[in-house]
């Protein structure tokens, strides 16, 4: 069961497998619980540094190399300046989302507003001009000429710029209006745009001497009027960029860079306090195994809070891969009467893995073996959720498929008789009988099981242990 008797001067285990029920009963055994948590971590502990907590402590000491020399970076500043240097970048952020929004549904409202007056505007009406068909930065001051038919419902704008410029535009093309160009010398209306300008949208002349004058009374600076909502939320945007930009971090160099190496820090501090705990958990790792084993032992009646009872004693004696199934089987008392054939049939339902799909005999197990077999399921479902929620992968066998042979070959079938009725190849049939033999050779020697059940593991050893599965009979 791979157990360390002793518990001063033994080596290390280069261990290459968890914890089982046999090996905590046995330890229980003879150790103390304190004695036994000690030898199972030095068992341990050479297969856990050598095989996957190097290289999990080797990346905690690289990621701890660079979290020291950022800290020795950022040692002068204070935290709380990154914090509130952090948050008064997202509020900016989120000043100017609302900027965009209030200059948005302004926009939006002011054109309205220019649709209905520019329907009544009449030559002389000062216009400001900026959109598809006038792509300039800032809005361009101009004087409306004359209307022209467009072609939709809405009218072409021919203006006059404070630059001497002729303008086709469309009524989209309006972002402002205010008032009328005052001017006694001459009647706007009376004007015509030079025969040269293509009355279309987009259309763009230089104007003449002629109309130098009446450019010259267009307003040069635009006077478009801005929403009072807008007005007071540019100021707060710009007493928030005024924080930031009069904030302590900016003695210590650039913002952005300092922040980016200050998120760095928090990510290695984070990713190291992961892998440490990491680290913890694999090392603790075969012990809560350990542990979880007991609580499942306790539960069945096999420990006496740390101590084995009768039916820990009889489980600590069976070598198996589930120990404790076969022990509850054992002293359940429900193969006590079974004859011999049928309990190497039923033993070998407990240790025979599953074998490939499609496996088929044309033996089939007898009712009494069938019987006995199907009353184990509801300890065998306790079993599985238990091992489930202690996280405990350790196979609960119960093979009904195949025990025909096993039955068949007790009760002295030839060996080509028992190969010609299976289609499984004579390996796979040999150990299977192996492995009935090896564990009915084991009940005569756990402590507690009734006398009828060791002379019938005797006698069923007796029926299947035959040539070819002891090859030293022959």
């Amino acid at each position: 069961n791979g157990i360390v008797r002793g518990t001063s001067g033994a080596d290390p285990l280069v261990s290459q497998f968890t914890p089982t029920y046999g090996m905590v009963l046995n330890l229980l055994q003879t150790h103390s619980i304190t004695e036994a948590k000690d030898l199972v971590e030095r068992s341990f502990a050479q297969y856990r540094a050598t095989l996957y907590l190097k290289p999990l402590q080797q990346e905690i000491t690289e990621l701890t190399t660079e979290l020291a020399k950022i800290d020795i970076q950022l040692a002068p500043m204070n935290v709380a300046d990154f914090n509130s240097y952090e948050k008064l970048t997202e509020r900016l952020r989120e000043e100017r989302r609302l900027l965009k929004t209030l200059q948005k549904q302004a926009e939006e409202e002011q054109l309205r507003s220019i649709s209905q007056a520019l329907l009544a505007s009449e030559a002389g009406t000062i216009l400001y001009l900026k959109g598809k068909q006038v792509k300039v930065s800032s809005p361009i001051p101009a004087v409306l000429v004359t209307k022209e038919k467009g072609q939709g419902q809405s009218p072409y704008l021919v203006c006059l710029s404070a630059a001497n410029r002729w303008y086709v535009v469309t009524t989209a093309d309006v972002v402002g209006l205010s008032g009328v160009v005052q001017t006694k010398s001459f009647d706007i209306g009376t004007l015509q745009p030079p025969e040269s300008l293509n009355l279309k949208r987009g259309e763009v002349k230089r104007g003449t001497s002629e109309t130098e004058a009446l450019s010259a009374l267009v307003p040069s600076n635009p006077e478009i009027a801005v929403a009072p909502e807008v007005i007071a939320q540019a100021r707060v945007v710009e007493a928030v960029k005024t924080q930031l930009d009069e904030h302590p971090l900016r003695q210590w160099g650039n913002p952005t860079k300092l922040l980016k190496r200050h998120s760095r820090r928090l990510a290695l501090q984070a990713k190291i306090n992961q892998l440490q705990a990491k680290f913890r958990e694999k090392q603790a790792h075969h012990w809560q195994e350990f542990l979880n084993l007991m609580e499942i032992l306790r539960i069945f009646h096999c420990l006496d809070e740390v101590k084995p009872t009768p039916q820990g004693q009889a489980t600590a004696a069976i070598r198996g891969e589930n120990e404790l199934w076969l022990g509850l089987v054992l002293m359940s008392g429900k193969l006590d009467e079974l004859a011999p054939q049928h309990l190497g049939a039923a033993m070998s339902a407990l240790v025979t893995e599953t074998l490939r799909s499609g496996s088929f005999t044309n033996y089939s197990p007898t009712v009494a073996v069938t019987e006995m077999l199907d009353s184990l399921k509801p300890m065998r479902r306790t079993l599985f959720k238990l091992q489930h929620k202690y996280r405990v992968a350790l196979p609960v066998w119960l093979e009904y498929e195949l025990i025909g042979l096993v039955e068949e070959w007790a009760l002295g079938v030839e060996w080509s008789d028992l190969c010609d009725n299976t289609n499984l190849d004579e390996g796979n049939i040999v150990r299977i009988l192996r492995r009935t033999v090896d564990i009915l050779s084991q009940i005569p020697h756990v402590p507690g099981v009734s006398e009828s059940l060791r002379r019938n593991a005797i006698r069923a050893i007796q029926l299947l242990d035959r040539f070819p599965v002891n090859e030293a009979i022959n």
